[in-house]
């Protein structure tokens, strides 16, 4: 019983180890859309110092 119980947790925690790497993945991803943009409207707007 006690064996089970450790193979579940173990599976609960790589499951929740996955999703925050992916998690982190998604931050990283929109903060370089985010950087991305705000280049991309600096070089379309010269006009503004």
């Amino acid at each position: 019983m006690a064996a089970a119980y450790a193979v579940i947790w173990a599976a609960v925690l790589v499951y929740f180890i996955s999703l925050a790497r992916k998690e982190k993945g998604i931050w990283e991803e929109i903060h370089d859309i985010r950087r991305q943009l705000s280049e991309g409207e600096e070089s379309e707007r010269p006009d503004v110092p």
